[in-house]
């Protein structure tokens, strides 16, 4: 039996452009993200039957690779070359599908982990990373970036640059302890359900950025990104909650469907109670919401959205992880 574990990620700004048709063509995108204490968990043990058993929301079991329905766990057998006779179940810390914490590429990387453990085969986090990048996109052909499979690879709190070429780079923050520390005690993190198809929006967003109707905010958003950088450099938590402001204003207007009544409702409601900015994680529509908020005034925050249900987080210093490897001889 083998267990992987891998975190979901937290954008903080620069999300969207990690798309291959903005990076390509225009110098490159940049976001600053964190690997969060909420998991993916694959488990993969053999089974008697001699088929696949997937368990997941709902459960399959099939003879043949080919014939597998959950297109993550499919792909991920066919890269790693595992031979029938498995059980693989997924379990994850919170809703999947459009959340926007890079639920489906934490799947992959974590299956991609597991499976190549099972095999006895070491990757590393980049390979797993990019081995992902390659199923979702160039495979199934989904319309999403290489931010969330570097994030739940490597872990920790990271600027990633994605370069012309597919060149990916990931430089640690580099900041003062205490720096992480006030920022963690500055972010609220609420649930607001509703969440929509990433997909669906990620494709209207590259239609944009193919039509040049979102260049501009896209670029405002990449360098948001680098002084969020050195913000953080300077120790300076509050300037980076105005950031998560400056970014979100830009990123509502990316593509259609980003935000909506509801979610604008939230927003107001959480700057009026005193916080200094926020953003929607993922590619919009529903989710999560994150909020900045000085100490002194998380109480009236709170109290303005009590109607959501909060989320509590650490940020996580680990990225995929094999958890167990347990050997049968």
């Amino acid at each position: 039996m083998v267990i992987s574990r891998t975190p979901l990620r937290m954008s903080l700004v620069g999300g969207g452009t990690d798309l291959p048709d903005f990076f390509e063509s225009h110098g490159g995108g940049a976001v600053v993200s964190t690997a969060i204490d909420k998991y993916v968990h694959v488990i993969v043990s053999p089974r008697f039957e001699g088929d696949f058993r997937i368990g997941y929301s709902r459960t399959e079991i099939r003879e043949r690779v080919d014939d597998i329905q959950h297109d993550l766990v499919r792909e991920a057998l066919r890269r790693t070359g595992l031979a029938r006779g498995l059980d693989v179940l997924t379990l994850a810390d919170v809703p999947g599908g459009g959340t926007g914490m890079g639920s489906s590429s934490a799947v992959t990387v974590g299956l991609l982990n597991a499976f190549h453990a099972y095999r006895g085969a070491h990757r590393s986090a980049e390979q797993l990373a990019a081995e992902a990048c390659e199923i979702e996109i160039d495979v199934l052909g989904k319309p999403i970036g290489l931010q969330d499979q570097y994030a739940c690879a490597v872990g920790r709190f990271n600027l990633i640059e994605f370069l012309p070429g597919g060149v990916v780079k990931v430089e640690p923050i580099v900041a003062e302890p205490e720096t992480f520390a006030g920022l963690h005690r500055s972010l609220l993190l609420f649930y607001l359900g509703g969440a929509r198809s990433a997909d669906e929006l990620l494709a209207r967003q590259g239609n944009g950025v193919r039509n040049g109707d979102n260049t501009t905010a896209l670029i405002g958003m990449r360098e948001l990104a680098y002084r969020t950088r050195d913000l953080l450099a300077d120790g300076d938590v509050n300037g980076v909650g105005r950031l998560l402001h400056d970014n979100w204003m830009l990123q509502r207007t990316v593509a259609d469907g980003v935000t909506n009544d509801y979610i604008d409702q939230a927003y107001e409601l959480a700057m009026a109670g005193g916080a200094l900015g926020g953003k929607l994680l993922g590619a919009g529509g529903g989710g999560f919401l994150l909020v900045h908020a000085p100490e002194h005034a998380q109480r009236n925050v709170r109290a303005a959205l009590k109607d959501l249900r909060e989320v509590p987080f650490r940020f996580s210093a680990s990225g995929s992880q094999i958890r167990l490897v347990e050997q049968q001889w």
